[in-house]
C-alpha cells in the first residue's frame, strides 16, 4: 500500500480505497463493490463528511436490534471482508452472532476467499 500522509485531507478515504483494491486483488471484492464504495464516498462528500441525525438514529436502532435479537446474524460482503474483518469477527463474538457470507455478485471462489479471511481473523461461527 502506498504511504499516505496522515495530514492529507482525504487520508482516510484513500486508505479505504487502497484496502478495497487489495481486497479486489485477493478475490474478496467484486468490481461492482469498488463502484459502490465510490458512490458512497460521493454522497459523503455531498453531505459534508458528516453523519446526519437520521443516520445516527438508524445506527443506534440497528445496534439495539442486534443486542436484543435471539439469534443475531451479521451478513458480510467482500467490502467488509476487505476493510474490517477483525472488527466484524470481534463484534460477532461480543454479541454472540453468527456470520454469513452474503454476496449479490456471487461465485464460490469469492465466497470461499471471504470465509478464509474471516477464519484467519478468528471467526468460528460462519453459516
Amino acid at each position: 500500500m502506498p504511504l499516505i500522509p496522515k495530514s492529507h485531507p482525504r487520508a482516510k478515504s484513500l486508505l479505504i480505497r487502497e484496502k478495497l483494491i487489495d481486497g479486489f486483488d485477493k478475490g474478496l471484492v467484486a468490481k461492482e463493490g469498488l463502484l459502490a464504495q465510490g458512490r458512497g464516498e460521493a454522497f459523503d462528500y455531498l453531505l459534508g463528511e458528516k453523519t446526519g441525525k437520521a443516520a445516527s438514529h438508524a445506527i443506534k436502532a440497528a445496534a439495539a436490534q442486534l443486542l436484543v435479537a435471539e439469534m443475531p446474524v451479521i451478513s458480510v460482503n467482500g467490502n467488509i471482508a476487505a476493510l474490517c474483518p477483525k472488527q466484524v469477527v470481534r463484534l460477532s463474538n461480543q454479541i454472540k452472532a453468527k456470520l454469513e457470507v452474503n454476496l449479490f455478485y456471487t461465485n464460490e471462489k469469492r465466497k470461499q476467499a471471504i470465509i478464509k479471511t474471516l477464519k484467519k481473523n478468528g471467526a468460528t461461527k460462519i453459516l
